[in-house]
């Protein structure tokens, strides 16, 4: 049991920063909080089981567009931040603030890494702690893993350690908003940890809300995302309607974006990617499932965006069909492979899927990307790493995927034959290059 001496102790190491904080996971997540802790005047350890990218770190280089190498030289530079691949060789911390990722596996959530990183903490926990987790799963997770790998010698939940969700709201490449700056959510399992919770929290974020509890928290962000999903859905949904209609989508969703109430801006595209839209869905569905629910809406709006890239693969192919060339006997270049405009994430990339649909049709495909790291050397299509008019002519038809603002736009524009435009990228063109660029 903590007692209240412990408890305001380990609330005055707080106040004074003298508390050491391990950040769990150094993703798009883990390292700009570890960032935001580290300005706040913390000492902080990151802890990463990928051993490249913690020797990237200290070489004091960057995987992420996010925090440029200036940055980590200068969280290296305070005295205040070290990383590590081995969590038994660290001095024990008193605050772990679990970031890593929650994937989907064959369609189906995992938590392997989230079980793995609460057993990890268990093994070196050494005195009161305060857990703070930011990985996402449906509503229950984090009191069931925590208290169940966690818990000592009480029964009572809570009794040796705090225990808070706070949901991550990284939103890479938007320059507009800073892990500080992003107001932040958090639950907690008793007032102990919400106390100790919004001492720290107040230190290192400009807004902080507090939810009755950590499901509330964690129903936020799975809120957050399926709001996303559902109304992307909508507007792919809405560009096949205005096909039928012979309409433009993209005019029409500006002159409805002109009612300055009740509606917010949501373009069609190739699909959805990332690390939240297509992945948090489902672990509401999951949890839902298990409850004897199924949701409707939710399962139809995934089951859209799931078949969207077949979808824009099938447009690709009629419009070939309509020039007399079969798609397996024509070259084409995908542009953008990251599942959003200024970022080379892959993961759940739409890209990836139409990449992969493309291979599978037999066509001579290539891809160029110049923030993608990765060369996906295993799905069968060649990487090009410059763009050049040469290239660009040779293609039957080039294909954008994502709108990257150092691309040579004009360049693609004034050398390629066709040009298919998921992106709208050349909107201030349309209908007057004839029949040159086309939308999905």
């Amino acid at each position: 049991m903590i007692s209240d001496e412990q408890l305001n102790q380990f609330v005055k190491q707080l106040q004074v920063k003298q508390s050491r904080i391990m950040v769990v996971g150094l993703g798009y997540t883990g390292l700009p909080l570890a960032e935001c802790i580290v300005n706040a005047g913390f000492e902080v350890i990151g802890y990463d089981t990928n051993a490249v990218k913690v020797e990237m770190l200290i070489r004091g280089e960057s995987y992420l567009e996010t925090i440029s190498a200036l940055k980590v030289k200068e969280l290296f530079e305070t005295g205040r931040f070290a990383v590590t691949t081995d969590i038994t060789r660290v001095k024990p911390c008193d605050v772990y603030w679990v970031c890593v990722p929650t994937p989907l596996v064959n369609g189906a959530p995992t938590l392997e890494s989230f079980y793995s990183a609460i057993a990890s903490i268990k093994t070196i926990a050494k005195k009161t702690i305060l857990v703070i987790s930011s990985s996402t799963s449906f509503p229950g997770t984090t009191r069931s893993i925590c208290i169940s790998l966690l818990g000592k010698e009480s029964n009572i939940p809570g009794s040796d350690f705090f225990l808070v969700f706070s949901p991550e709201r990284e939103d890479p490449g938007n320059s507009q908003f800073t892990t500080k700056t992003l107001p932040r959510v958090f639950g907690a399992l008793d007032a102990n940890s919400s106390k100790v919770a919004l001492v720290l929290f107040e230190q290192l974020f400009d807004e902080v809300h507090q939810a009755s509890s950590i499901e509330a928290a964690e129903a936020s962000k799975l809120l957050e995302n399926v709001y996303r999903a559902v109304n992307i859905a909508l507007a792919n949904e809405w560009n096949e309607i205005c096909t039928e209609l012979n309409l433009d989508v993209w005019e029409v969703v500006k002159l409805a974006a002109t009612k300055p109430f009740g509606f917010q801006s949501f373009y069609p595209g190739p699909g959805v990617g990332g690390h939240c839209i297509p992945v948090d869905p489902y672990y509401l569905l999951s949890k839902l499932k298990s409850l004897g629910s199924n949701p409707g809406l939710i399962n139809l709006a995934c089951d859209l965006n799931k078949k969207r890239p077949h979808l824009i693969v099938k447009k690709i192919e009629f419009f070939l069909r309509e020039r007399s060339k079969l798609i397996d006997c024509c070259n084409l270049l995908l542009i953008g492979m990251g599942y959003k405009k200024n970022i080379g994430d892959l993961r759940e990339s739409p890209a990836i899927d139409i990449l992969g649909l493309l291979v599978m049709r037999g066509c001579n495909v290539k891809w160029y990307d110049p923030l993608v790291t990765d060369n996906l050397s295993g799905i069968g299509a060649q990487r090009e790493f410059f763009l050049t008019p040469e290239l660009l002519k040779s293609q039957d038809l080039c294909i954008i995927l994502a709108d990257h603002d150092l691309i040579d736009w004009d360049m693609v524009l004034n050398n390629s034959g066709f040009i298919f435009d998921t992106k709208n990228k050349y909107e201030k063109y349309c209908g007057l290059m004839g029949d040159k660029i086309i939308h999905p």
